[in-house]
């Protein structure tokens, strides 16, 4: 578990110090994030070597949801007077969503 956890560790650590070094304007945890699914992706590392830490992880998702939330309410007044465009951003991007994972699903079940 520890083991595990570190390697999720790692990749955070280095997806900020990628940040960080070529300044780009994209959150670490993001870049640490592609970076991990690239090496489970292209096997530089077993799934077995972060299944105990992410399974732990994946129970308790919902927690880190909550700073967000209210980080939210910090912004509560620029959420009030922008709430049309912002509604119409997400259910924009919501639908673009859904309809590229139906289009990907859909050729995919075709291999």
């Amino acid at each position: 578990m520890i083991k595990s956890l570190s390697v999720i560790f790692l990749f955070l650590v280095v997806g900020e110090f990628v940040t960080y070094v070529f300044k780009i304007p994209i959150a670490g945890n993001i870049i640490g994030m592609v970076l991990i699914f690239l090496a489970l992706k292209f096997k530089a590392i077993p799934l077995e070597m972060v299944k105990p830490a992410s399974d732990k992880l994946l129970k308790y998702l919902v927690l880190f949801f909550v700073p967000y939330g209210v980080g939210l309410m910090v912004h509560f007044e620029t959420i009030k007077e922008h709430w049309l465009s912002i509604g119409l951003a997400v259910l924009g991007s919501t639908l673009l969503t859904l309809y590229l994972t139906a289009f990907l699903q859909e050729k995919l079940e075709k291999k």
